[in-house]
Parts: structure tokens; sequence; C-alpha cells
């Protein structure tokens, strides 16, 4: 557990939904900052959380929660949905240089709650994506090998 919040292993501190949040209109980069430019999309500290959700809100627990942390405290679980071993290399800034849309992995994460894998992380899942596309699908596109 993050944060020393209480709550099942693996689960946020501070739940989060994405239909909540979708009227805003919010880019995918207004929380995950490195979505964009770097290997990992990343996820929020509280304080990216608080710019909007500034005063506590006695009514609502999780923002309640929110507010007691820490600004650099994560607000993520530990069990990741998308798990890729550590010999695969996945560039989102790489995948938004060719225009893939977060949605392409995804899905329509601002319609449901529901946290699952959209599309697989298999590497017949990424292969099947890189053909489908033109993309090029020799080994060490994804996999960095050893000298």
């Amino acid at each position: 557990m993050m944060c020393g919040a209480p709550g099942r292993a693996g689960e946020a501190p501070v739940p989060f939904s994405h239909p909540v949040h979708a009227p805003l209109k919010l880019k995918c980069v207004h929380c995950h900052e490195q979505a964009e430019t770097g290997e990992r999309a990343g996820f929020p500290a509280a304080g990216r959380c608080l710019t909007c959700h500034a005063g506590p809100r006695p009514d609502i627990e999780p923002i309640r929660k929110l507010a007691a942390l820490s600004a650099e405290a994560k607000v993520f679980g530990t069990n990741p949905i998308y798990r890729l071993p550590d010999f695969v290399v996945f560039s989102h800034a790489r995948h938004k240089e060719a225009a893939i849309g977060c949605a392409v992995c995804h899905g329509p994460v601002n319609e449901k709650d529901a946290k699952q894998v959209f599309y697989p992380t298999t590497m017949k899942g990424c292969v099947d994506c890189h053909q489908s596309r033109g993309a090029a699908v020799s080994c060490t596109i994804c996999h960095e090998l050893n000298q």
C-alpha cells in the first residue's frame, strides 16, 4: 500500500475515476506527464491532483484522503494493469511520434472505471499492431540485446 493509506494490497490510496474527470476534457498528459515524451507515461503525485482539489471536502471521502497526503505522495496503486518484462522496451514517446493515440492501447478509459487491459501486451499483440500499421517488427525494436 502506498503512502500508508488503508486499503487492500495494490489498491490506490485515493480512488480515481476517469469518467468522473472526463467532462473536464483534460489531455492525458495533464496527469500522465511523460506520456508523449518518455518511455513511461507516469502517474501524478498528489500535488497535481491538488491543483484542482485544493480544499478538503469533508463530504467526499476520496478528496479528504487526497488532501491529507503530501504533495509528493503517489496516488496510484502498486498493482499496475500493464506490465512488461524487463527485457521489453516500450516508449510512449516513439508511439506518440508515430501518431498512435492513447486509446489505441488503453481503450476508451474515459467511459468506464473498469481497470483492465484493453490491448494485450504480449509479443503477438505488439507484432500484430506493428504489422497492421506497417511498423518495423525486428527483434531490436522492442528488445535490447546484450552485446
